[in-house]
């Protein structure tokens, strides 16, 4: 080691901000060990522990004033290089540091530093990526984007990387926000037990086992739905019941009892409890669901997903954009989505142009089937459309820029209200218990379509409720005819 080296490895240094080194292994070593290995090391001076005169005459100016902030501290102390002022506790050598436990670590000033970040966790979970992440202060070559904030990260400064080599990375600000937490594991438990192969017993659904069903040339039926996301069967790999009608998507099987979900600092667990019963919103879209659902498992936090929201992680790659989809660091700023032209609920935003999506339009399905059509319909949506379309079911206009549903083999087109409905995420055949009416789900398949008792008009969407055998359209006259029994019961 370099003589110099050796002399200026025992006390605290400070750098110059005009200091040039010959190589970056010479930066390196100064700013990670304090060894100075070339000739460059005339910029480097001892940390004298001395008060500047000027300091201490103007803290002396300030006791006369006689006043609780006028008194200067007795540990500060004054550098003369840039005038800084530091504690003496802070400039103290740090054994076993978490970060760097085998070695004494000494302070080297090149810009202000914060005594709090010395204290950030090593690991933590952040809900934006699904491995946890370890705070990496080594120099390296390598270009990264702030997973959090999409800007570059300055790889000469602390970050946090993926503790599984991913290529991601995040800034210390950035992942200790309120979306980042200290690792709490958890074990991952499955949502099902595999009887044989082919055969599960699901945890919602205890009593009968469910088979694997891999055929995808099945004929539609508009009453199967999966249970969990509350979609309709289409051309889907599923498990089906092999005593009763529970059917589910493959991958609705599969979810995971526990998640990190990109809107939310906490764990999820999934939830069935409340289905056939009850009715939840999902708090990134807003939406009113009967499906499973992830709740928080925090005690006094009530957050909740239906399971197509808790299933986007990013980058999202969207069907509608030809780039990757970012949620945006404050999801309840308003602003107006390209596709459907609402603004409501969390948002994706494009790293690289203007484009912004709900995630109601992110969940929709890619493709549906319609009764009324042997071929599969595709989601369409074309920012610029040739000639006027109409829907099937409504006859009005249906313009692609508006979202559709289209059978490019017949030109079938659907609006997506006409096709799923009003009420996207509520499933039929099940009641709802209310404290003081019950509510029957229905479809809504009827030739003759009766009137709803609430607002007097057709009840044209696919689903109906019924209460006290007469019809409501929608869960909005609902909420006024439940009003009305609570009050007048």
């Amino acid at each position: 080691m370099h003589s110099m080296s050796k002399q200026k490895s025992a006390t605290p240094l400070f750098l110059c901000s005009d200091a040039k080194f010959l190589s970056v292994e010479d930066e390196f070593h100064c700013i990670q060990f304090g060894e100075l290995l070339s000739s460059s090391s005339d910029h480097i001076r001892p940390l004298h522990r001395k008060v500047n005169k000027t300091y201490a005459k103007f803290f002396n100016n300030l006791r006369g004033l006689n006043t609780p902030q006028s008194r200067a501290p007795d540990n500060l102390l004054a550098i003369f290089h840039h005038c800084s002022i530091v504690s003496r506790v802070c400039i103290e050598p740090i054994s076993k540091h978490p970060y760097h436990p085998k070695h004494t670590l000494r302070l080297i000033f090149t810009d202000p530093i914060h005594k709090e970040c010395l204290n950030i966790p090593c690991i933590i979970r952040i809900s934006r990526h699904e491995h946890r992440i370890f705070f990496n202060s080594s120099l390296t070559p390598e270009k990264l984007i702030c997973g959090v904030c999409h800007r570059k990260i300055d790889t000469n400064y602390g970050r946090y990387s993926c503790v599984k080599g991913c290529n991601y990375g995040v800034h210390s600000k950035c992942a200790t926000r309120k979306d980042g937490k200290p690792e709490d594991p958890y074990e991952d438990i499955s949502s099902f037990i595999e009887i044989s192969e082919g055969i599960i017993q699901h945890f919602s659904h205890q009593d009968h086992h469910m088979r694997l069903d891999e055929k995808t040339d099945r004929a539609f039926h508009e009453k199967n739905y999966c249970q969990a996301c509350t979609l309709p069967i289409c051309d889907d790999i599923i498990y089906s019941c092999m005593q009763c009608d529970f059917i589910f998507h493959k991958e609705c099987a599969q979810l995971p009892r526990k998640k990190h979900q990109v809107t939310h600092p906490h764990s999820l667990s999934l939830q069935v409890g409340h289905q056939g019963c009850a009715l939840f919103e999902c708090k990134a879209y807003l939406r009113s669901s009967n499906g499973f659902a992830y709740l928080c498992d925090e005690e006094d936090c009530e957050y909740m997903l239906d399971v197509r929201c808790a299933s986007i992680a990013e980058p999202l790659d969207h069907r509608c954009h030809q780039h990757p989809l970012f949620l945006i660091f404050e999801p309840r700023s308003k602003q107006i989505y390209s596709v459907c032209h609402k603004s409501r609920g969390h948002r994706l935003n494009c790293g690289e142009c203007g484009f912004v999506a709900c995630f109601g339009c992110a969940t929709l399905p890619n493709k549906l089937r319609y009764k009324h059509d042997e071929h599969v319909l595709l989601f369409s949506y074309e920012e610029e459309v040739n000639g006027q379309y109409f829907c099937e079911v409504c006859e009005k206009e249906a313009n692609p820029k508006n979202r559709v549903y289209m059978c490019h083999d017949c030109n079938v087109t659907l609006h997506i209200k006409c096709l799923l409905g009003k009420d996207v995420n509520i499933m039929h055949g099940v009641v709802i218990e209310y404290p003081e009416v019950d509510v029957s789900i229905l479809l809504n398949d009827r030739l003759i379509r009766n009137i709803c008792k609430s607002c007097d008009k057709l009840c044209e969407h696919k689903i109906v409720y019924e209460v006290s055998d007469f019809e409501i359209c929608s869960l909005k006259c609902l909420n006024f005819v439940v009003l009305y029994f609570t009050m007048f019961a």
